[in-house]
């Protein structure tokens, strides 16, 4: 297969160099995602290595893309995800192979149940079964300063005794430069089915999560906001609304940032997540249990905006609410 093909940036013109207060900090993170417009604060830019895609900002690494497996004959299936997902003060805000989850990886798109032509193939969300030829990386800038990666990849299943080609998917992510503090980051998700029928499904129980995930650093200190309302997390799906918003307290070695999230599946709202304070990822819920099924030649379209701003008015979390040790659920 052929080898990445790597791509400069181009040039652009005009490029420069207590809990009630927690939920509002939740809440506030939502707001930015409608308000944080690209400007020409600085400059995004890319740098490809063998094994990774770099953006940065002014020098600073904004986000780091895994095109290839760090240790592919052990985790072959262990590529195209982000992290890390870095603040725009350098704190990082995800996680990869933690401990507790050792196959969650910072920002995501897999689920458990995989099928191609009625027949499972593997478990794309722990990384069984099925692995990704990513054959060409490209970045671009704009005049507004925005920068665009794209990753075009193959499916490959290879869980059987001949590789099949399952599907393509072709991926971008749109980061523009920092307004007001905040950073606004945008993902394009595209797989296309290249067998008679590929079948995608999240956890085949009542939780049913798949889909774009992220596994954000102490979820455990995280409180969540949707809709202009406090969101508890359950061990089901959560109905709210088309954006989440997460905030840590102010107790010692947490991010002071907030964290708004907002998915599309063919163009439509994902309204149900996943929530955790134990520790795990977070998940807009697509499809759920049962399993999507693409066609031949037809796709599915996932999209994320991801917007990340500076708390503010944050009060340290009493001690009494120092959250106990509570039973992980399977994610």
């Amino acid at each position: 297969m052929a080898g990445p093909r790597q791509r400069p940036p181009r040039p652009r013109p005009g490029a420069r160099q207590g809990r009630p207060v927690l939920r509002k900090a939740a809440l506030a993170a939502l707001s930015l995602l409608a308000t944080a417009t690209p400007a020409l604060a600085g400059r995004i830019d890319a740098a490809l290595s063998d094994d990774a895609i770099t953006i940065t900002e002014d020098g600073k690494t904004v986000l780091v893309y895994r095109t290839k497996p760090l240790d592919p004959a052990r985790e072959p299936g262990r590529s195209n995800y982000v992290h890390p997902l870095y603040a725009p003060d350098g704190t990082v805000l995800t996680e990869d192979r933690p401990a507790d989850h050792l196959h969650q990886r910072g920002a995501f798109w897999s689920w458990h149940q995989v099928l191609v032509d009625g027949k499972s193939i593997g478990d794309g969300w722990f990384m069984q079964g099925l692995s990704f030829n990513i054959h060409d990386r490209g970045f671009e800038g704009d005049a507004a300063g925005r920068g665009k990666l794209t990753v075009k990849a193959d499916w490959l299943v290879n869980s059987g005794p001949e590789v099949v080609y399952a599907a393509t998917e072709t991926t971008s992510v749109l980061i523009h430069p920092l307004k007001g503090g905040a950073r606004r980051i945008e993902f394009d998700t595209v797989i296309t089915a290249r067998t008679d029928s590929l079948a995608l499904g999240g956890s085949n129980d009542v939780k049913g999560y798949g889909g774009f995930s992220i596994r954000l650093v102490r979820p455990d200190a995280m409180v969540f906001g949707s809709g202009g309302k406090q969101v508890r997390p359950q061990n089901e799906p959560v109905e709210a609304g088309k954006a989440m918003g997460f905030a840590w307290s102010s107790t010692s070695g947490v991010p002071a940032w907030t964290v708004g999230l907002s998915c599309k599946a063919n163009g439509k709202p994902v309204t149900r997540w996943i929530l955790r304070n134990e520790l795990s990822m977070q998940n807009c819920v697509f499809p759920g249990r049962a399993p999507y099924v693409i066609k031949k030649g037809e796709s599915l379209r996932l999209q994320e905006t991801l917007v990340i701003r500076p708390a503010s008015k944050r009060t340290p979390a009493p001690a009494a609410a120092k959250p106990q040790p509570q039973p992980q659920p399977k994610t």
